[in-house]
């Protein structure tokens, strides 16, 4: 009966919080003014990674698509990484803001709802044991958790980072590729992934290196299908 009176008194009451951006009073560890400074990505996309394409490109794939064979089926994002989008996931990575983490999840979670994908199990992209014992979490694991919760299904950690890589940020496109090759494996504890439709969870999509290798991995354990879903995504080439 407590139990139930605190959810109650929490959703008449809700825990007031401030915005890890601005420092207002908000909801959520973003607050409603500052996620409207988002550029959310709207009208015509790549139907393959999801990035922005101008409506007087005429094909539905961007440039990079169609000269790279990706080992994803499709690739979707909220929002493009620029300005508030940056700030935000910089925020999660560089300056403990965990919190944000939700937010990000909830968006996600609602962009997969939007586009009716059925699913089987979230995975999240993962970073290597050093660089999380010095951030002390991974990000793509936290926001992976609140879209596994949304959609009620699993969530597996079925990937293993095994070499610690340098950051993609500070690569060219061809570098980014080289630096993720054979840096993952699959975790032998997941033995059964075969004939599944998989969500790869990252917080940024660029050139799409990160998403695709751990793709890989995942296709030679006999995933049949596998979405790729990020918080944020750069611009077409």
């Amino acid at each position: 009966m407590d139990k139930i009176k605190r959810k109650l008194l929490g959703i008449l009451y809700p825990k007031r919080t401030k915005c890890c951006i601005c420092g207002r009073e908000a909801r959520e560890a973003v607050c409603s003014s500052c996620l409207s400074l988002l550029e959310y990505i709207e009208g015509r996309v790549c139907l393959k990674c999801g990035k922005g394409i101008e409506d007087e490109y005429d094909p539905s794939v961007c440039p990079d698509c169609k000269r790279e064979n990706k080992n994803f089926d499709m690739a979707f994002s909220c929002f493009q990484y620029k300005d508030m989008g940056k700030t935000i996931v910089h925020k999660l990575k560089y300056e403990n803001c965990k919190e944000i983490s939700y937010t990000l999840g909830r968006l996600m979670y609602q962009k997969i709802v939007d586009e009716g994908i059925k699913l089987d199990a979230v995975v999240p992209v993962p970073i290597h044991e050093s660089k999380k014992a010095i951030r002390g979490f991974n990000q793509a694991q936290l926001i992976a958790e609140e879209i596994a919760v949304g959609l009620g299904i699993p969530l597996w950690d079925c990937i293993i980072r095994t070499k610690a890589t340098t950051d993609q940020f500070k690569l060219d496109k061809v570098s980014r590729s080289m630096n993720v090759h054979d840096a993952f494996c699959i975790n032998v504890l997941y033995n059964n992934v075969s004939e599944r439709n998989i969500l790869l969870v990252d917080d940024v999509y660029t050139t799409g290196s990160t998403a695709d290798e751990c793709s890989r991995i995942l296709r030679q354990q006999g995933v049949q299908r596998i979405f790729v879903i990020t918080a944020a995504t750069g611009s077409n080439t």
